[in-house]
């Protein structure tokens, strides 16, 4: 029964590979398998054909699989033919070989995708391009592919792709790499979650093949990547590690993506403020300011997370990225600031030009007012000349 099992789930797979992948070796191995079927319509030679024309013409099947098979058959023959001995009985498998028996051909045959007997990576990054658009949802994009490739392949499998879409997000730069990379990119990191451990130790024992990660677009997608699996950097090479230093000395916005590198989440809020409020005026990209408010919430610090929004906001580099920041960091967020936050904020605007020269700072001004005396009934303006409402 278990043979028979195998034979018609490698038919299934090769007719899945003909109707849903446009296969054509698949389309060949089948024409061929009919007509052997029809010239010999009462002989079985057919099946070691099929066996023989997987291994030879396709990647589905291992050595190993195929040896397997054979054995399988072989068994097979020999509990379904009677064979003339001393006692005249079938030949019975014990439980052991039985048990033996469907354990490889479930890791050998029957858990296999049949996308495994094409260039799955090929079929892969092509499926990604024509969906680059499509799936604007990580969740959705993980079920795609989770149904489509990933479920069942064996982690060595895994491993390959996730090495080779490192490489077109990480380490190449062209027209259809740029097209890509943001999906690309998305992709390495499911992949990443299917099997975190899995992947720490692939980056770690072939940690030369993830070296020379490009600088600028690439570079920037490298520190997301970390920053979304802060586990990695700790198996990274020395050289890609001095790449990501030499990159954090030279960018604020690398700085606020490094969390990474610190040994706690207060440590690294510390000195993000440090570095903050040492330097000058700048401008933060929402979006890094968005995953930081996800990070903070994933260690439930509010209230340090709001001491962050504050000292950005104090930096405002100029009129409309102190409006942004007020809308977005500030406004949403009055009614939860402690008194002692309120009164940095009125300091900020005070001290910072940026804030207080701005056209729509009287009526910012007024709002963090109102909630400061609701909270403070004697706080005093007087030595404030710039905070006005």
């Amino acid at each position: 029964m278990l043979y028979s099992v195998v034979i018609c789930d490698l038919i299934y797979k090769l007719e899945e590979l003909r109707d849903v992948y446009n296969d054509s070796t698949a389309k060949k191995i089948l024409i061929e398998i009919e007509g052997l079927q029809k010239a010999n319509p009462k002989s079985s030679d057919w099946e070691n054909k099929l066996v023989e024309m997987i291994a030879d013409r396709t990647k589905l099947l291992e050595i190993s699989d195929v040896e397997n098979i054979n054995q399988l058959q072989k068994h097979r023959h020999l509990s379904a033919h009677p064979v003339l001995n001393q006692t005249s009985l079938l030949f019975k498998p014990n439980k052991e070989n039985v048990k033996s028996h469907i354990i490889n051909m479930l890791s050998g045959v029957l858990t296999k995708p049949p996308i495994l007997s094409t260039k799955i990576f090929s079929e892969l990054v092509n499926d990604l391009a024509t969906n680059r658009d499509r799936f604007s949802e990580d969740k959705d994009l993980k079920r795609f592919l989770s149904a489509k490739y990933f479920k069942n392949l064996r982690q060595e499998t895994l491993d390959d792709i996730f090495k080779k879409i490192w490489k077109l997000v990480f380490k190449l730069e062209n027209e259809e790499c740029d097209l890509n990379r943001e999906i690309n990119y998305r992709t390495i990191n499911i992949i990443f979650a299917l099997n975190p451990p899995e992947i720490l130790k692939l980056l770690k024992t072939e940690e030369a093949h993830f070296d020379g990660i490009l600088p600028k677009v690439c570079t920037n997608y490298f520190f997301n990547f970390l920053f979304d699996n802060p586990k990695a950097y700790n198996v990274l090479s020395e050289l890609n590690k001095a790449h990501v230093d030499h990159e954090i000395e030279n960018s604020l916005e690398f700085k606020f993506l490094s969390w990474f590198k610190f040994d706690s989440i207060m440590e690294y809020h510390e000195f993000i403020l440090s570095e903050i409020n040492d330097g000058g005026t700048f401008y933060l990209p929402m979006e890094i300011i968005h995953k930081l408010k996800e990070l903070y919430k994933d260690f439930n610090m509010k209230e340090k997370f709001l001491d962050l929004y504050i000292a950005i906001f104090a930096k405002s580099n100029l009129f409309d990225t102190a409006d942004r920041n007020f809308n977005q960091l500030i406004q949403p967020y009055l009614e939860d600031f402690s008194e002692g936050q309120l009164q940095n904020i009125v300091y900020a605007i005070n001290n910072n030009g940026q804030l207080h020269n701005r056209g729509l700072a009287r009526y910012s001004n007024r709002l963090v007012k109102a909630e400061l005396d609701r909270k403070i009934t004697d706080f005093k303006y007087s030595d404030l000349y710039n905070f006005r409402t």
